[in-house]
């Protein structure tokens, strides 16, 4: 993981190249890396010597010739290294690998596909120049189906509001990072989309740049509308977390207090009603009013019992090392020529 750097101004005197790490997940991703690569190594080479790179491919169990494709890859980029997970465990675990493997003083993150631009990165360098500790990229005009879109649009909504964030694109995963921000930072389940609101909660000063957003020009994607509910339900622990986590006495007394007025008043109600009736109303009405009782109770035991879980989950993966990932190798310049033939001498 990288370390608290401070960044000296380019072409200032005593002025060394920064390490940038630039990650970006792949899943079946194969007939747009060479091209993904060759605009990164463009980019990257105009931009002179101020910065050096790493590039981290993180192959999310792919099962098409993705991971072939970035092997070969390195053979004519040799800043160029790949994470091969052991399965698909999802966006936000590759996410978190490349964090947990990337060295650099600042650190990019971005999509494979080509809906995102390597050509914007000098934009997202200049807002770190500029001692910002995050810049996200905001996709104003979106060229997805309303299908992908109105989702989107919805949780971005919900999560501002939630977050008190003031920025418009939580989903995109294209943004800069200064390294020690991350050591901060441990992403699970669908979190990606609330780096900015965890960035946040550890005062992180934050920025937004407009960022080009076009179809996916090779194939559909691969991290579709399942994650919906997913995405809020990961809203749901953002609003806990954010209030109540270092005093949850308060929500659940919050709660307590609530459902202790409704009970009182319930049970009052038909106190009064029956004496100045003389009807027998608990009597006659008792099963709706045990089966509210019921449906409530279990409701809530439910919801707290999730919030618990997700409590200890998440104490249990930051302090016991453990991550929600699994690594089967790394593949660098150093190594991928003699791993492959090794391989195929194997297969002969």
């Amino acid at each position: 993981m990288s370390q608290t750097v401070n960044l000296p101004d380019a072409g200032q005197p005593g002025h060394r190249p920064v390490l940038v790490s630039l990650i970006a997940p792949v899943f079946n991703e194969g007939p747009s890396l060479a091209e993904f690569v060759a605009r990164l190594r463009a980019v990257t080479l105009a931009l002179g010597a101020d910065y050096e790179w790493e590039f981290i491919l993180i192959d999310d169990g792919s099962t098409d010739d993705s991971l072939d494709t970035c092997r070969a890859l390195i053979a004519d980029e040799p800043r160029l290294r790949v994470i091969e997970l052991r399965r698909n465990f999802g966006q936000t675990a590759a996410l978190q690998a490349g964090f947990a493997t990337a060295s650099g003083a600042i650190i990019i993150s971005m999509d494979s596909d080509l809906q995102h631009f390597p050509e914007d990165i000098p934009t997202f360098l200049a807002g770190i120049e500029d001692g910002y500790d995050l810049v996200c990229g905001w996709r104003q005009t979106r060229r997805e189906g309303p299908l992908r879109r109105w989702p989107s649009q919805v949780a971005n909504w919900i999560i501002k509001r939630v977050a008190h964030v003031d920025i418009h694109d939580f989903g995109t995963t294209f943004r800069a990072y200064r390294g020690d921000l991350l050591q901060h930072i441990s992403l699970l389940g669908e979190q990606h989309r609330f780096v900015p609101a965890l960035a946040t909660q550890v005062g992180a000063r934050i920025m937004e740049v407009k960022i080009a957003n076009v179809a996916r020009p090779h194939g559909a994607s691969n991290y579709g509308l399942g994650r919906t509910l997913s995405v809020f339900l990961d809203i749901v622990f953002l609003y806990f977390s954010r209030k109540y986590l270092t005093r949850p006495l308060k929500a659940f007394g919050k709660i307590a207090f609530a459902l202790g007025v409704a009970g009182s008043t319930i049970a009052g109600s038909l106190v009064v009603y029956s004496w100045i009736t003389g009807i027998p109303t608990v009597r006659q009405r008792g099963g709706w009013f045990l089966l509210s009782a019921v449906m409530l109770l279990a409701s809530l035991q439910i919801l707290l019992t999730g919030l618990l879980a997700e409590i200890l989950v998440r104490v249990y993966y930051r302090n016991s090392g453990s991550g929600s990932y699994v690594i089967r190798r790394e593949w660098t310049a150093e190594n991928v020529g003699t791993r492959v033939t090794r391989s195929r001498t194997a297969a002969v």
